[in-house]
C-alpha cells in the first residue's frame, strides 16, 4: 500500500511539473547558428532591469493578453531576483531611471496562451503554446540602444500532458533573457 502511494505520488508530481520549456533564439539568416543576441555592455554594470511588454493592437486585443502580460512579470521578477537584480514593471516608457538600469522591451510578435489545466483536461485536443518575442535591451538613463534579440518556445502535442505550457514557456524566456543581461 505504501508503495503504491508513492509510486501515485511521483506520477502525481510528475504530471503537475510538466517539461521544462526550451527556448529557441531564431537568427536573422536562414543559414547562421542561433547563438544568441547581440548585446553590447553598458556603461555601469546592470543592477537594475526594468520589464515593458508590448503588442500589435491585434495581439493586445487578446481576451487572455493581461493575463499573459502577468505571467511575463511574475517570471521576470523571479528571473531578476535569482540573478541578484533589482526589478520594475511598467506599462508605458517608464520614467527616469538611475545608472545601472537595463530596460527589456519585449515585443510580442504572436503568441497562444494555453494553461496547464487546459492541456490536463483537453490533451492534445488543445493545441500548442507558443512565444514568438523579440528584445530590445536599453541602458538607462541615457536610453543607449545596447542591442536586440530574438526569442522563441513552443510546445509540441509528442509530450501530451507533460508539454510546457505558457507559465513555464514564459518562465524559461525569462530566464533566458535576464542571463543574456548578466553576460555583459
Amino acid at each position: 500500500m505504501t508503495r503504491c502511494l508513492t509510486t501515485l505520488a511521483l506520477v502525481g508530481a510528475l504530471v503537475l511539473s510538466g517539461c521544462a520549456a526550451t527556448v529557441s533564439k531564431p537568427t536573422a539568416s536562414a543559414g547562421a547558428q542561433a547563438s544568441g543576441p547581440s548585446i553590447a555592455s553598458p556603461s555601469v554594470p546592470t543592477t537594475r532591469v526594468v520589464l515593458l511588454i508590448q503588442g500589435a493592437p491585434a495581439i493586445q486585443a487578446s481576451k487572455d493578453w493581461n493575463t499573459f502580460r502577468a505571467e511575463w512579470r511574475t517570471a521576470f521578477e523571479a528571473s531578476a531576483a535569482s540573478a541578484g537584480l533589482a526589478f520594475a514593471y511598467y506599462e508605458a516608457e517608464p520614467p527616469a531611471q538611475p545608472r545601472g538600469t537595463t530596460l527589456v522591451r519585449i515585443s510580442v510578435k504572436d503568441y497562444r496562451y494555453l494553461t496547464s489545466g487546459a492541456r490536463y483536461g483537453f490533451g492534445i485536443m488543445t493545441g500548442n503554446a507558443f512565444i514568438d518575442a523579440s528584445a530590445e535591451f536599453v541602458e538607462l538613463p541615457m536610453k543607449r540602444r545596447l542591442g536586440t534579440g530574438q526569442y522563441a518556445t513552443s510546445s509540441t502535442a509528442w509530450q501530451g500532458i507533460f508539454s510546457a505550457m505558457t507559465d513555464k514557456q514564459v518562465a524559461a524566456l525569462s530566464n533566458e533573457i535576464v542571463q543574456d543581461i548578466r553576460r555583459k
